[in-house]
């Protein structure tokens, strides 16, 4: 491939990246202005919605994210009282999560969050575009050496999982 074809496929990727985050930044912070809530939150409160009690790990195969992600979304959301934790009484290990009256009032009126938007293009890729993103996102990610745990949710501020980007010797 000639550099400018490099250059040139370089610069569309950027542009796809800016236009991508951009576009989710703005639908995160403007949810945030409007809610009161972040994006994940916003998520997590929409999945439960749908269903009458959810487990974290429920939850988090929904995220297409880790549980750690998802439990440090739902202590938020217990602590401003939107959603409530259970125990199974069938179970009693497994934890159920669901809206009390506060997070069911805001989901009615909440727009869709950009989680949402984003899954839900994923999923129309043909199966051959997917992998081919796969890769090369898995591929970016190595290039950038970002290494560490699973990542919070999208737009969730503070989460305790660390992402570290090692320094190269110099």
């Amino acid at each position: 491939m000639s550099r400018s074809a490099q250059a040139a496929m370089q610069e569309s990727v950027l542009r796809s990246f800016r236009a991508i985050i951009a576009a989710l930044s703005r639908s995160a912070r403007a949810i945030e202005a409007r809610t009161g809530v972040t994006n994940a939150q916003l998520f997590v409160l929409q999945q439960l919605r749908t269903e009458e009690v959810l487990g974290i790990n429920d939850l988090a195969a929904r995220a297409r994210t880790g549980q750690s992600a998802v439990s440090i979304v739902v202590r938020r959301l217990v602590r401003r009282g939107l959603v409530r934790r259970r125990r199974s009484l069938a179970d009693g290990r497994r934890v159920g999560v669901s809206l009390t009256a506060a997070g069911r009032a805001l989901v009615r009126r909440a727009p869709e969050p950009p989680t949402t938007r984003l899954l839900v293009a994923v999923g129309r890729l043909a199966p051959r575009n997917l992998g081919a993103l796969a890769r090369g996102m898995t591929a970016l990610v190595a290039a950038m050496e970002i290494t560490g745990q699973t990542p919070s949710m999208l737009f969730e501020r503070d989460g305790s999982t660390r992402t570290r980007v090692r320094r190269r010797n110099r």
